[in-house]
């Protein structure tokens, strides 16, 4: 099929999309410019994907279930049991990800059956669907808070405000069982700041464009002066300057170190420092991790942990690692949680995942 020079072809060059025709036998007999191009992007054999391959015998040389599942809807729309077959999948490259979608049309062309099949990336339309999946979950945990944790802090503070109003009254009158009517307000609406401040850092975290530099042992400081320590002591081993929000990074560092005290043994020690990789006399940051003293997290809780509403604490929001997932998630980090040296939490964050693995996923296209 000799499209060259015509002005069919050259508007099939214009496509963005990755266009090829296949025979009823599935080899190649037409590409446009950018299903070339798309080869060359992915560093594939010379020719892999040119005109005169089989691109079936591609997809059945494949060991992804994509390729296979690609492989059949072609078939069946060549052999005309179907006018078309459509499929969405990851094409992604070490650095990136990326999705496309595949769709396979037939049709009939002086008497043979040919298949137009086309590939078109729609990895913007994957990230505002997750993007609006995750500010979905955000308003629904910030609903749960408003809806859930506020109402017994606010009825609390609601009574005690009544027990003084009765007190006015009736100076005999009883206030609290349990402590002043001052303390038990002043409590409740601490709590009430705590859960508010978590929400809306829930709530509003978005994706980090422009981060700065942060040397770790500020930030640490910083964040520290925050948090009611107890008698709790904190050190950095080791610091290096961390690109990050500088307002999201102290709420991730705040509550570490709060789910840390909280959770720890008296006089506990928690340690901040960088983590480190590579050979030689430059090592290369790869992010910062935090670690305590305390009783350590079993393996079987540790994928929950970070689930919004999750706490082992009656007085906990359950909210706070919550949030540093969320604060990881905006800059593009991971997290991951294991045993401290002395036998506690540690949290990793990395601040560059792609320099845990050298592995990544490509699709046979």
């Amino acid at each position: 099929m000799d499209t060259s020079g015509s002005f069919v072809g050259a508007g099939f060059d214009a496509l963005p999309a990755h266009v090829a025709i296949l025979d009823s036998d599935g080899v190649i007999v037409y590409t446009n410019r950018a299903w070339s191009a798309f080869g060359d992007e992915q560093r594939l054999a010379a020719g892999a994907a040119d005109v005169g391959v089989n691109y079936l015998e591609i997809c059945d040389a494949s060991s992804g279930e994509d390729a296979a599942t690609a492989a059949r809807g072609i078939r069946a729309v060549a052999a005309g049991k179907r006018e078309t077959f459509s499929l969405e999948y990851p094409c992604h490259t070490p650095s990136e990800k990326h999705w496309f979608t595949m769709d396979a049309m037939g049709y009939r062309h002086d008497g043979e059956r040919y298949v137009l099949v086309m590939h078109v990336e729609i990895t913007e339309r994957r990230r505002l669907e997750q993007q609006a999946r995750e500010q979905a979950e955000r308003m629904e945990a910030f609903a749960t808070l408003l809806s859930h944790d506020l109402r017994n802090p606010l009825s609390i503070a609601l009574a005690t405000a009544q027990s003084l109003e009765d007190v006015e009254l009736d100076p005999a009158a009883d206030v609290s069982a349990d402590g002043s009517a001052e303390e038990v307000l002043r409590s409740s609406l601490e709590r009430m700041e705590t859960i508010i401040d978590d929400a809306l850092v829930l709530a509003t975290a978005d994706d980090v464009e422009h981060p700065e530099p942060i040397d770790l042992a500020t930030a640490v400081e910083r964040a520290w002066a925050h948090v009611e320590t107890d008698d709790a002591t904190v050190r950095v081993v080791e610091s290096a300057p961390i690109r990050a929000d500088p307002s999201l990074l102290a709420s991730l560092l705040e509550n570490l170190f709060r789910n840390a005290v909280e959770h720890g043994v008296d006089q506990s020690t928690i340690e901040a420092g960088v983590l480190e990789s590579g050979d030689g006399s430059e090592p290369t940051v790869e992010g910062f991790y935090v670690a305590d003293d305390g009783p350590g997290i079993p393996p079987a809780d540790r994928d929950r942990i970070f689930e919004s509403g999750y706490t082992t604490e009656a007085a906990g929001t359950g909210f706070g690692l919550a949030i540093v997932k969320r604060v990881v998630d905006a800059h593009g980090w991971s997290v991951a949680v294991t045993e401290s040296d002395a036998g506690g939490a540690r949290f990793e964050i990395r601040t560059n995942p792609s320099l845990e693995s050298g592995t990544s996923e490509r699709s046979n296209r």
